[in-house]
Order: structure tokens, then C-alpha cells, then sequence
């Protein structure tokens, strides 16, 4: 994992805490600002990046566009505080994995990276709720409602139970147990919903469920 954070003294902190509470989690680097993270994320090749939303010399949405650019492989988590919603959607269009808010606890952490590493998005709820609000906003936008029922008609109704879990961040394990399948029958149902709502992965389910009104 690499760390992107101007504050050196957090990313010492998260990096000593993230490795000490689980060993096979490895810090491969650190970074001050995103012109560095997004150079050090092209050498290192990372499964994920752990990046703050606001440094100086380039921001962590610049810094994210870069590296999904030059190394789309690399998983992106963004760090934010709950007054930096303009940068987190502009991130999730950009294809971010996850968000945290900066003052989660570290057991928090260590589940996010594993989530995101193992196929999942999340997002604080507090986040998701903004980009919602966000989104209803937009001049000229459908409403949620008629939106929500547009993607019904599209899938079956297990489908729209998968996709709904799916879209809060859910694995196909976690997906499965709670609905009582087999996880080849859930990779099956993805598989139909990214084919059924032109999807190619998880980031553009969250994306995509949030502007149909479905989470």
C-alpha cells in the first residue's frame, strides 16, 4: 500500500498503526503531495493507494485522475474530511474505490483496505449522503423516484438485490450470505447487471446507483 498525506506525522502514525494490526498489509511508500504519489504510484505499482483529498503542489483528485491513467490497477482510497464534498465527487468520477473520513478509527482502516483490496467499494454513509444531495440537485436530472424504478424494469429482482448490495460495498461473499447464494450464482448476477446497465466494474456501480436513486 502506498500512503499520499502532506502531514507526515499522520502518515507515520497510520502506516506504524495499519502494519502493526495486520502484518500482511505492507507500506511499499509514502508520499507529501500528489505530484509525488501518483510518481511513486507509476515505480511502485501498488494494490492500493491510501490518498488525502487536499496537498499542495497537486491535489488528490488530480493525483488520482494520473494514476488511473498510468496504472488503472491500483486501487485508489480517498482520505477527506466531511466539508470536502466537491472533491469527492469529482474523485468518484474519476473512479476512486472508497472514501474515508479522516478521523476513522484504525480498526476502520485496516477493513476498508481489505474491502477495496478484495473487490469492494465503500464510502462513509455521511459522504454518500452529500453526493446524493448532490446529484438530486443537478439542474435538469430525473427524479430519483422515476430513475429507481427505470433500473427495476431493467433487472430481475434478485438481480436488483445484488446490484443494491453490490452498490453499498459489498463482496460476492458478504452478498451471498446474506441472500442465501452460492457465490458463483452472485458472480453470475453481476455479471448479468454490468451487461444489463453497461457497468464495466464496482466503482461505476456505486456511481451509477447513487444517480438512479437506488442507495
Amino acid at each position: 500500500m502506498l500512503l499520499v498525506d502532506d502531514q507526515k506525522l499522520f502518515r507515520e502514525s497510520l502506516s506504524s498503526i495499519v502494519e502493526i494490526r495486520n502484518p500482511n498489509i505492507k507500506i511499499v511508500g509514502q508520499a507529501c503531495n500528489g505530484e509525488e504519489g501518483w510518481q511513486m504510484a507509476v515505480k511502485l505499482r501498488p494494490d492500493i493507494i491510501l490518498m488525502d483529498v487536499r496537498m499542495p503542489v497537486m491535489d488528490g483528485v488530480e493525483s488520482a485522475r494520473l494514476v488511473r491513467e498510468k496504472c488503472p490497477e491500483s486501487k485508489i482510497i480517498m482520505l477527506t474530511t466531511f466539508s470536502e464534498d466537491e472533491y469527492v465527487f469529482e474523485a468518484l468520477k474519476l473512479g476512486a474505490a472508497g472514501y474515508l473520513l479522516k478521523d476513522i478509527q484504525p480498526a476502520e482502516v485496516e477493513t476498508a483496505i481489505l474491502t477495496v483490496y478484495n473487490g469492494g467499494v465503500l464510502m462513509a454513509s455521511s459522504i454518500a449522503a452529500k453526493l446524493v444531495n448532490k446529484l438530486n440537485n443537478i439542474p435538469g436530472t430525473v427524479e430519483p423516484q422515476l430513475r429507481l424504478s427505470e433500473v427495476q424494469d431493467m433487472l430481475t429482482p434478485r438481480e436488483f438485490d445484488v446490484f443494491r448490495l453490490l452498490a453499498l460495498g459489498h463482496d460476492n461473499k458478504e452478498i451471498a450470505e446474506k441472500l442465501f447464494l452460492t457465490e458463483g450464482t452472485v458472480r453470475n448476477h453481476v455479471s448479468n447487471i454490468y451487461s444489463k446497465l453497461g457497468l464495466r466494474d464496482r466503482v461505476q456501480t456505486v456511481k451509477y446507483a447513487i444517480e438512479h436513486g437506488v442507495i
